[in-house]
Parts: C-alpha cells; sequence; structure tokens
C-alpha cells in the first residue's frame, strides 16, 4: 500500500535534472565530456561531410544566439536573466565544437592541448609543455589568473570566437582532413580556448558550463533505454490511476455536428466533444492526449476528474494537484501544442522522430507545471507523452474512431481500427 504523505516543495522537485549532478565526483576533462556529449549526436547518420557542416551551422547557430544574448542583456540591462542564456548558448556551441573537433579528425586530448597553449599564448605566458591531462578546470584556471588583463582587453573574446566560427564553418571538410594535424589542433583549440575567455569575461566557468550540458543532455536525449523515473504516489490505492485503461472513441454525426463519444466498459465518460472551431481540424479527439500523459508522465487531472480518482483522502493534493488549477493547465497545454502541431509541415508531427521535437517547446510545457508533481519530470518524458499521443491522435482521425488500450504501467499505447473491435 502505498503511503500517504503531504509533498512539499522540495520533495517535488528532488528529482529535477537541473538540481543533481550525477557523476560530478571530480574535474571534468574534455575527454570525458566528449564520451557523454557525442551519444546525443544525431547527425552520425549522414555522410562525413554533411555530418561536419551540419555541426558547423549549428556550431555558428550558438555562437549567433550569444552575439544575440549580449546584445539584450547591453540593451535592456538584464545582466542576471541572461547570465544563464549565455551559460546555455556556451553550453551547446561546446557540444557542437567537440563533436566537429572529432569529425574532422582530432582527439579530445589534443583538442585540450591545444586549448591549453592557445591560452597561454593569449597571456603572453611562456610556452610549456602541457600537463598530461587537462581538464575544464585546468583551463578555467588559467583564464581566471589573468582576469584583470582581459577586462582591459578593448576586442571582446567573442568577436574573436565568431570570427573563428565562421572560418571553421568555410572550411572544406576533405581539404580539413588532409590538412596536417597541427593546423587542425590550432583551428579547434583556438577556438575552445575563446570559449573559455568569453566565459571567464561574463564570470562564468566552462567547466559549470560542461555539466550543465551533460545535464541537459539527460534531460533531453536519454539513450536507446531510458528509464522512466518513478513518481511520488499519494492517496489511497482505490485512488491511483488504473495499470491499463481501453478507451473507445465512437465518432457520430448528430444533426450537422460531429460529436465524439468516449466509453470505458461500455459507459460513457465525460461529455461529447466537438472541435470547437469554425473549421473542422480533429480536436474532438483531444483526450488521447490526456491518457498520453497519464501513460508517460504518470499524471493527467483531466483523465483522474473523467474517472473520479481525484486524491480526496489528501486535501493538499486534491486542491492543489487535482484542482481546477490543475485541469486549466493541462487543458491549456494540449490546446497550445494541439495549435503548435497544425503549424508544421506535415501536420500534427507526422515526420517528428524521438529527439527532435522543438527543444524550446518541450521547455515551455514543463515552465507551466512548474510547482506541479510533475513539474521535475524530464523533457524525454513530454516528448515521449507528446509524440505518441500525436501518433494515435492521428489514427483515431483517419479511422474516425477505435479503441486506445492506454497502458501506464508499461508506458505504452496501443490503437485497436473500429472495424476490429468485437
Amino acid at each position: 500500500m502505498p503511503a500517504k504523505s503531504n509533498p512539499t516543495s522540495r520533495q517535488l522537485r528532488s528529482n529535477s535534472p537541473t538540481t543533481t549532478r550525477e557523476g560530478k565526483s571530480g574535474p571534468l576533462s574534455i575527454k570525458k565530456y566528449f564520451f557523454q556529449a557525442s551519444k546525443t549526436n544525431l547527425f552520425k547518420d549522414k555522410n562525413l561531410k554533411d555530418h561536419y557542416r551540419e555541426l558547423g551551422f549549428g556550431f555558428f547557430g550558438e555562437v549567433g544566439g550569444l552575439l544575440s544574448a549580449l546584445k539584450k542583456q547591453e540593451r535592456d540591462k538584464l545582466v542576471l536573466a541572461n547570465k544563464d542564456v549565455v551559460a546555455e548558448e556556451l553550453g551547446d556551441a561546446l557540444w557542437y565544437l567537440v563533436n566537429m573537433a572529432e569529425v574532422a579528425g582530432l582527439e579530445m586530448e589534443k583538442l585540450a592541448s591545444s586549448a591549453w597553449m592557445f591560452l597561454r599564448s593569449y597571456f603572453d605566458e611562456p610556452a610549456r609543455k602541457p600537463p598530461s591531462t587537462i581538464t575544464f578546470r585546468s583551463l578555467d584556471g588559467l583564464s581566471s589568473q589573468h582576469h584583470i588583463q582581459l577586462s582591459k582587453n578593448g576586442e571582446h573574446p567573442l568577436r574573436l570566437l565568431a570570427q573563428g566560427a565562421g572560418a571553421a564553418v568555410s572550411r572544406d571538410l576533405h581539404a580539413l582532413l588532409k590538412s596536417g594535424p597541427n593546423e587542425r589542433e590550432l583551428l579547434f583549440g583556438r577556438l575552445l580556448g575563446e570559449l573559455i575567455l568569453v566565459c571567464a569575461r561574463h564570470e562564468l566557468k566552462l567547466e559549470e558550463i560542461a555539466h550543465s550540458n551533460l545535464l541537459k543532455i539527460a534531460d533531453r536525449w536519454p539513450g536507446q533505454d531510458p528509464v522512466y523515473p518513478p513518481l511520488s504516489v499519494y492517496g489511497e490505492p482505490h485512488e491511483q490511476l488504473p495499470t491499463v485503461l481501453e478507451v473507445v472513441f465512437r465518432q457520430r454525426k448528430v444533426g450537422s455536428r460531429v460529436l465524439v463519444f468516449q466509453q470505458i466498459n461500455g459507459l460513457n465518460i465525460g461529455d461529447p466533444l466537438t472541435d470547437n472551431n469554425h473549421k473542422a481540424d480533429g480536436y474532438r479527439f483531444h483526450d488521447v492526449f490526456h491518457l498520453a500523459y497519464a501513460v508517460h508522465l504518470g499524471w493527467s487531472p483531466v483523465i483522474r476528474a473523467l474517472l473520479k480518482l481525484k486524491r480526496k483522502s489528501d486535501a493538499r493534493i486534491d486542491e492543489n494537484e487535482d484542482g481546477a488549477r490543475a485541469l486549466i493547465i493541462e487543458e491549456g497545454i494540449a490546446t497550445w501544442i494541439f495549435n503548435h502541431s497544425t503549424h508544421q509541415s506535415p501536420k500534427h508531427y507526422a515526420s517528428v522522430k524521438r529527439g527532435r521535437l522543438d527543444y524550446f517547446l518541450l521547455k515551455q510545457v514543463r515552465s507551466l507545471v512548474a510547482g506541479f508533481e510533475v513539474g521535475t519530470a524530464p523533457l524525454w518524458q513530454w516528448e515521449c507523452a507528446i509524440l505518441d499521443g500525436f501518433k494515435i491522435f492521428r489514427l483515431l482521425l483517419e479511422h474516425k474512431g477505435g479503441t486506445v488500450v492506454a497502458n501506464i504501467a508499461e508506458h505504452s499505447m496501443r490503437f485497436i481500427p473500429p472495424e476490429n473491435l468485437t
């Protein structure tokens, strides 16, 4: 029997990917960072030339994002607000940079030592043999020793980085691969060194940024066999969502209106739904999105309300997690994502693969549920819920109804066409 408890904000956020740093037991080397970062390189299925080009465009875009963030910071004086934006852009730029360097045939140890040598030269330090293992901390340390000199330097390091990014993108990969290893080391080592300088100029540490970027990676791209984190369970056993739900969606035309009725065990649940729109768009089947949230997130105040499973044994949970505000937010999320999907080509995310759904959409969704029990769910779970829900939605729309088998225990959804029902 699950224990009853009243969650605090600390408990509800305890699984947040932004509040823990698993594996941060010591200085992070560039090689270790690359080992984790390379696992989420979605461009590996392209040929080598296209692979490098896509990474290069991504790197150039992140540097452009840095320029934009700093421009807004200067214009609006949003120093504290934009510091997080700058840090995230730097982390993404680092991801692209190390993957670019690897595609160009550069080992991570060489990349690190070249960046170390570039920084010593930049600060007019005498040449020395690089240490055998170079970490982000040691590179940050080089720049922090010269923070006064860096602040007085007339040319902003970001300008140097932008110039270097343009040079790296414009290079032909085959010519770069044919060039000597020293040329590649100088090119990418300088870029990494300039990233360090940009960090130092804004009182940031690339080591912290690299750790945060790895957390972002785990939050967004969990790998081939993601492990669903357990959600805290509140309420009595009879108030929990069923392990398996079989929901029948039946579409009927009543007069001039097209209605969708939903049934479980032959009993109607909820009110008949229309598209509530001047133009038919299929939104009458949108409750499948709520089923998907229940399947992949273990969360859906709407489904709880339809099944009369509000957790009334715990007054705080009943009011704050299963109450009207939570229902409105969930309906708002479903509507907002649906509207976003209608502007895609093809519509309703038909061609979007796992790992490719709009990152900023996912971040915005999580911001909307901040403070709720689902507020700490990783972004990849939201992506699974959204893409799975739309997959079944497209089938319901195509077949004008059907049965959805939602297995909450196994985090899976299955569609049965109307003609296959007994």
